[in-house]
């Protein structure tokens, strides 16, 4: 059964009971300033969670998610991505564990109970999985989810009961907080074997019941209108029902990992270290496709960092394999070959990466190629740093070095780590030093982009002042322009000179401002007389 077959049945499933489908949300969160990335279903809907937003009671979608806690495993494990997308359904107050438990049944089986007697009558949009190839497990201290999963007919050996760190969402909240709604999980587990807890078993679904609040002195307060938050991985349900060993063989990203094993001359794939660079590669290029889709562009800030961090790391997992082959940096850009692969299994269900396939690309080319001039020089340095302090018998790279070789060549921190553990691995880095030296950089930096104090007052500059600009960045990275408006302080001037800090309107623009959180674009104005670092860019309407 193909992916997009999967997204159809589970939402067509749900909306015939009586849930709302909700597009997925973009991966930068909608009013929620209190992460950087749409990470699960229910961020979306974090205000009727809340009591903020009545207008729904229940609701299901498929949601573009972004986490980067696990990349290490990316590529290595055959389940674990930076971009993911979610299957959910949500109740807010309205049905809870009888049903969420049973709907998922009768959704993964086709079937009303463990033996099968009694048939769904949606089973033809079921996924008509076996009973005897899934088992659950339980809060150890849930009975009413264990009398559910009982009344269902599942054998009481085949419902594991785990402690609060693997089935309690947040995990160990009741002994560790943090204060406010939480609860017990169910999580349905598939296993080809048709074991418990065999080696193949793969998490498949995770139900949610947030039924407490809990308090400053550490009880668990019964909420009056508890909640459903289920989660179930895309790309692990498309490998479950493709029969398939790791996500990377699924329809999801069979296409890609081609793309990428072609363009740098691997295909077929053989060795296993092999298979999991390009796996890597793989994920991160489509990751960085979806991210730029959503308007997050490469840079040194927040989300900016995280595209431009997934962009060189799948450049560099590349990189090593051609390394592997006597091949020596600077290595010429590929990840955008891949990219039409992204479009064309992706693009179906999400049209902006079709709308914006030309923009997206030329943005990661440039990136690719601006790194693959930073590897040849930052690999240049850690040889003779490395070197040196073989010869004064030393085992410890500075922080200062490696904030020189992030601040002076872009080299991040983390590829340094790569490197440093591939190549020199009697090393260790200075990693606190290194993370106190960025902060105080951070620090200097969001000072420095206040340009001195409230530029633009409301009392000084109203929306009729603002010459228009045209936004051009979703088509190119670098444009010929006019500059149309200088203000400096608290009006507009005729010029500049070196050192003022000045605000600039341009008559066509690629720096994309700050937008829904993200991180406004950097970048330099070039003039015959003169050149102009720009350390901020918001939107006129932002201002006023």
């Amino acid at each position: 059964m193909q992916s997009y077959e999967l997204r159809e049945r589970f939402l067509a499933f749900f909306k015939r009971h009586e849930h709302a489908i909700v597009p997925s949300d973009s991966l930068i969160p909608s009013g929620d300033p209190t992460v950087l990335f749409t990470s699960a279903g229910m961020n979306q809907f974090k205000d009727y969670f809340l009591g903020k937003r009545t207008d729904l009671a229940r609701a299901a979608s498929c949601q573009k998610c972004l986490r980067t806690g696990d990349l290490d495993n990316v590529g290595k494990s055959p389940s674990h991505h930076s971009f993911f997308e979610m299957l959910g359904n949500f109740s807010f107050g309205d049905y809870f564990k009888h049903e969420a438990i049973r709907w998922a049944w009768e959704f993964l089986t086709g079937t009303l109970d463990f033996a099968g007697t009694q048939t769904s009558p949606d089973r033809e949009a079921c996924l008509n999985l076996p009973g005897t190839k899934l088992w659950v497990s339980i809060y150890e201290e849930d009975e009413e989810a264990f009398t559910l999963w009982r009344e269902l007919g599942v054998p009481a050996e085949r419902i594991r009961r785990f402690g609060q760190a693997d089935n309690f969402w947040p995990a160990n909240a009741p002994t560790e907080g943090p204060n406010g709604p939480c609860g017990p999980c169910s999580e349905i587990y598939y296993d080809s074997d048709e074991k418990v807890a065999g080696p193949n078993s793969l998490e498949v679904w995770n139900l949610v019941f947030t039924q407490f609040d809990r308090q400053p002195d550490g009880s668990l307060k019964p909420l009056p209108k508890p909640n459903i938050d289920t989660g179930m991985g895309l790309e692990r349900l498309a490998r479950v029902m493709q029969h398939v060993e790791t996500d990377y063989e699924t329809d999801l990203f069979k296409g890609i990992v081609k793309r990428v094993a072609g363009a740098l001359s691997m295909w077929p794939i053989t060795a296993l270290r092999d298979k999991q660079s390009i796996y890597t590669v793989s994920d991160h290029v489509r990751a960085a496709v979806f991210l730029i889709a959503d308007g997050v562009l490469p840079s040194n800030e927040e989300r900016g960092y995280v595209t431009r961090m997934l962009i060189r790391r799948a450049h560099w997992h590349g990189g090593r394999l051609l390394w592997n082959r006597d091949e020596r940096p600077p290595f010429e850009p590929f990840l955008d070959e891949a990219i039409p692969a992204v479009v064309e299994i992706m693009g179906q269900t999400y049209r902006e990466l079709v709308q914006k396939q030309g923009f997206i690309r030329e943005a990661i080319r440039t990136e690719e190629k601006r790194f693959s001039e930073t590897l040849q020089s930052g690999n240049e340095r850690i040889q003779e740093e490395c070197a040196r302090l073989r010869d004064h018998n030393e085992k410890v790279l500075s922080g200062d070095f490696a904030f020189m070789l992030k601040d002076t060549f872009g080299f991040p921190f983390e590829l340094l780590a790569d490197v440093v553990k591939l190549y020199y691995p009697e090393c260790a880095i200075d990693e606190k030093r290194y993370r106190a030296l960025l902060e105080e950089q951070q620090e200097r930096s969001r000072a420095a982009s206040q340009f001195g104090g409230a530029v633009f007052t409301p009392t000084t500059l109203t929306l009729k002042d603002v010459p228009r600009s045209e936004f051009v960045g979703y088509d190119t990275l670098q444009a010929d322009t006019v500059v149309k408006g200088i203000w400096k302080q608290d009006g507009w001037v005729q010029s500049a000179r070196e050192g003022d800090e000045v605000g600039v309107v341009l008559e066509r623009s690629p720096f994309y401002g700050e937008s829904g959180g993200q991180v406004g674009d950097r970048g330099t104005i070039e003039a015959p007389h003169g050149r102009l670092d720009v350390l901020e860019t918001t939107w006129a309407d932002e201002l006023l």
